[in-house]
């Protein structure tokens, strides 16, 4: 072997490895040249066992050479195949070649034995090794503390002095310290480096980014991760004893004894026939529990009923499924029943109430069309379902329904059940029964209806709302209706003439609503029904506060007057709308024909007010010092605005009057002197006031307001004018004051004012029953005037003619109507004391019909003295100067025969 310090020494060879800590091994003697290969440096341990030391004093030390240690080489390396064993050369022939242990914590795998090498001097021919001899024990293996990979472990080095003598005792173990953890892939040992180009250097990372399909999948996997974490030991946890109770109840059962006697096997069988009478009596009570009563069959009812009552008690509608009387068969044509029997149950005559076969072909239809396709009832099935079920789609629920329609075989004949279901069936539309139905399509009572209208009424009982005629395309119910025939001809009910001749028949739907005058009002309601009583399956009376004579009254007059003068006056549309003084809606007409245009105009148009708008206007005057004896000018305006544009409005006839009075130009409707008034109080009190009587409309505080060109809709103008009727106090608009179960009379709803008060002060309140009642008597709306009562309003005018108004009251009822047309193109210069007034007259005296006459509050003589000082004008006015001075006293008002309502233009 090449000295340590050789320069020449090669780089292959293997330094010694000692474990960390230890001191340098003593010298031992120097060997001669050619045996120094095969001797190894015992190891050296800093701290012995003491039983060891003892013992190796006990013991002589053997001769200076030592015995061989296997080395293992720790630099992290790649695996080495280890050297063949070296023999000594004195006795080659007894050679045994010693084998070292291997590391405890090291598993290294299996490697085939290299071939043995033998010294030069005196090696000729080794001999065959013995590839399983016994191990004799070594001492253990050196371990390096550093962090390396495993190694294998190299050949063990035999001294050339043991070979041929007995091998001496080995040294006790030393137990070696734990294993390092084990170094990540890749990682480096200390002082070592990889030179650039290496081909162990490792690839790259990739830098690129997830994706959003990586950054998903791997928050998926998380999540299934976390719930996997979360869901497994609970389900081990449940499965595990779940197997370990129907193990226990199997062994129980495998354990219960055969019985050995004929007693003891009577006993069996009681007990298992009282189980079998226990399971029919808990199927029984399952199937029936919750099934309503069937001793009074006339009381039973599918759906809800509906009764509308009006304000004096009347019945004005019913909606829902009602407690007809059963059809009598021998009145009606024979082929109202057979379109029926047809098309709903071929085998009606020949079964017990239920077709099994029947039930049986529909289900293998629809599990070959994956969804229903037929269904398998009965008539008298139909009939239990309709009468005490529900339209729950259940096997408890079918088994109820196969109970009752047995029920119902044994206590009715065939024909009794047919003219039960031919009077209880939903035909769509709200129509229950054949009667209701042949009312409802075709305007006939059922004894006189075709070949082809019993056809499509039978029809429609497969699907009620896609089917109707009323509502969708007729020829959908048509083809329906032909499948019908054709099902009658098959079973020998008519002949194919009869069938083709049938088809040959034009068929007439009735587009008449059954809710008729009431329509408009009954949608404007519907949405408290819904809310207050839903789904529920009971009968409720519904207390509204319609007048139902003056509903007519106010239809009849508004179809009478358009039709009499709207065409020359283009107008094609009005409403109608009268409240009394607690806010209850008497009469609702929302439009003039509810088949043609469902747009309720008394509640969802939005139209320009016009000069109606001065209410409003005049109140704010009236409640800040202005009196209806306030003298104000008519005359040319200009308003100028910080940042805006001057406006100077005029007079559609260009026409002014000087000086006049607040109550003059309040019942003439002139433009100017509102102009003036608004910009003296100010617009945003104008809007205060119109806010505190009810209007919820966006209003601003243009130069447009005192003109009413801002859009409100008709409930909020009657609603706020409302207040003038109901003695200065607000109002609140409702069309029902209860909703009560039919059997228990039990209130669902009541109506509660939420903002009931006085909304007008007692003076401001005389004041304005002084004009407006001027605008009746002898001012823009003197066509409102009524024998015997004492009638306050206003008129108004959209601009260019394209809305007009008239709203009036007396104490304890106001009405309003509005006239124009949807498209909002101009009438024939109508203004609101035209049309408006004449229908307002026509229906009001039905509505005041019960309500007694009482004069309005006029003001007192206290009253007169009032009122503010106006500074002079100086030819224009700017906002907030006011113009005119005030009157002593009130003026006496000549007496007015002149008919002032058809004063065209904007201002009234």
């Amino acid at each position: 072997m090449a000295d340590e310090n050789d320069p020449n020494k090669p780089e292959d060879d293997i330094p010694e490895t000692r474990q960390v800590g230890e001191s340098e091994p003593a010298s031992a003697e120097p060997l001669p040249p050619d045996e120094a290969l095969f001797v190894a440096e015992p190891p050296v341990e800093q701290d012995a066992d003491p039983e060891t030391e003892r013992s190796t004093e006990a013991a002589p030390a053997p001769e200076p050479e030592a015995q061989p240690v296997p080395v293992i080489e720790t630099v992290t390396t790649p695996p080495v195949v280890p050297p063949a064993p070296i023999y000594a050369a004195d006795d080659i022939e007894e050679l045994t070649p010693v084998e070292a242990p291997e590391p405890d914590a090291v598993a290294p795998p299996p490697i085939e034995p290299p071939a043995p090498i033998y010294t030069a001097d005196e090696v000729v021919e080794p001999p065959p090794v013995d590839a399983s001899p016994e191990p004799e024990p070594e001492p253990e293996p050196l371990i390096e503390a550093i962090e390396t990979p495993p190694a294998e472990p190299p050949a063990p080095l035999y001294a050339a002095e043991a070979i041929s003598e007995p091998e001496p005792e080995a040294p006790p173990a030393i137990e070696p310290p734990p294993p390092a953890p084990t170094p990540p892939a890749g990682a480096l040992p200390p002082n070592y480096f990889r030179a650039a180009g290496d081909p162990d250097e490792p690839e790259p990372e990739d830098e690129t980014p997830p994706t959003l399909l990586q950054k998903l999948t791997s928050k998926a996997e998380q999540y299934w991760g976390r719930f996997r974490a979360f869901a497994e030991p609970r389900y081990v946890k449940y499965s595990g004893a779940a197997r370990a109770f129907a193990g226990e109840m199997w062994n129980r059962i495998r354990g219960i004894k055969r019985p050995k006697s004929v007693r003891e096997a009577a006993v069996w069988g009681g007990w298992i026939a009282a189980g079998g009478v226990a399971f029919i009596i808990a199927f029984f009570l399952f199937i029936t529990w919750g099934l309503p009563s069937t001793d009074d069959l006339w009381e039973a009812r599918q759906g809800q009923s509906i009764t509308f009552v009006d304000i004096n008690g009347h019945v004005i509608l019913r909606e829902g499924a009602q407690n007809a009387p059963p059809v009598e068969l021998e009145t009606l044509p024979p082929y109202v029943a057979q379109a029926f029997i047809a098309i709903e149950d071929r085998k009606f005559y020949n079964h017990l109430g239920v077709d099994f076969g029947g039930m049986m072909r529909a289900g293998a239809e629809n599990i070959r069309a994956g969804r229903v396709v037929q269904g398998g009832s009965t008539i008298t099935q139909q009939l239990a379902k309709n009468l005490f079920l529900t339209n729950e789609r259940s096997w408890r629920r079918k088994a109820q329904e196969i109970m009752l329609a047995f029920w119902l075989e044994s206590r009715f004949s065939k024909d009794e059940i047919l003219a039960l279901y031919l009077s209880r069936v939903y035909f769509g539309a709200g129509a229950y029964g054949i009667e209701a139905a042949a009312e409802r399509y075709f305007d006939r009572p059922a004894r006189e209806l075709t070949l082809l209208q019993s056809a499509m009424i039978a029809g429609l009982v497969k699907a009620p709302s896609r089917l109707n005629p009323a509502r969708q395309d007729i020829a959908a119910a048509r083809e329906r209706a032909s499948v019908v025939l054709n099902e009658m001809v098959a079973l020998g009910f008519i002949s194919a003439a009869e069938r083709d001749a049938a088809l040959q028949e034009e068929l007439v739907i009735s587009r008449r609503n059954p809710a008729g005058v009431l329509s408009y009002y009954r949608d404007w309601i519907d949405p408290l029904l819904n809310q207050v009583i839903g789904n529920e399956r009971d009968d409720f009376i519904i207390e509204t506060t319609i007048d139902i004579a003056a509903q007519r009254a106010a239809a009849e007059a508004v179809e009478l007057v358009l039709a009499e003068q709207g065409e020359d006056r283009r107008v094609s549309q009005a409403a109608a709308l009268v409240l009394d003084d607690n806010g209850g809606v008497r009469v609702m007409v929302g439009g003039r024909d509810y088949d043609q245009s469902q747009f309720n105009r008394a509640t969802q148009a939005r139209r320009q007010p016009g000069s109606s708008f001065k209410y409003f206007i005049y109140l704010a005057a009236m409640e800040n010092g202005l009196t209806p004896w306030s003298v104000r000018d008519d005359a040319p305006i200009t308003i100028r605005i910080e940042g805006q544009p001057d406006w100077t409005p005029g007079n559609y006839t260009n026409e002014f009057h000087g000086p006049v009075t607040l109550t003059s130009a309040y019942a003439n409707s002139f433009n100017m002197v509102a102009i003036r008034i608004a910009n003296e109080v100010g617009g945003d009190k104008v809007i205060d006031v119109a806010r505190r009587l009810g209007v919820t409309s966006p209003l601003a505080n243009y130069h447009s307001l005192a003109l009413g060109a801002q859009e409100m809709t008709m409930l909020e103008m009657v609603s706020a004018y409302g207040a003038m009727a109901a003695d200065g106090n607000r109002v609140e608009a409702h069309g029902v004051t209860r909703i009560r179960r039919a059997s228990s009379d039990e209130t669902m709803w009541s109506f509660r004012p939420q903002h009931r008060g006085r909304v007008i002060e007692e003076r401001p309140f005389r004041y304005m029953n002084q004009m407006m009642s001027r605008v009746v008597e002898g001012g823009t709306g003197t066509r409102a005037r009524m024998s015997g009562r004492q009638i306050g309003g206003k008129t108004g005018t959209g601009n260019d003619y394209r809305d007009a108004w008239f709203i009036g009251y007396t104490p304890g009822m106001v009405g309003g109507v509005w006239v124009g047309n949807d498209n909002f193109t101009t009438t024939a210069r109508v203004t609101g004391g035209s049309l408006p007034a004449d229908i307002w007259a026509r229906f009001m005296p039905v509505a005041l019909r019960n309500t007694p006459a009482r004069p309005l509050e006029m003001p007192t003589e206290e009253d007169y003295d009032l009122g503010v000082a106006a500074p002079v004008e100086e030819g224009v006015a700017v906002v907030g100067a006011p113009v005119g001075a005030v009157l002593g006293g009130p003026l006496e008002a000549p007496p007015d025969t002149e008919d002032r309502s058809l004063d065209f233009g904007p201002e009234g």
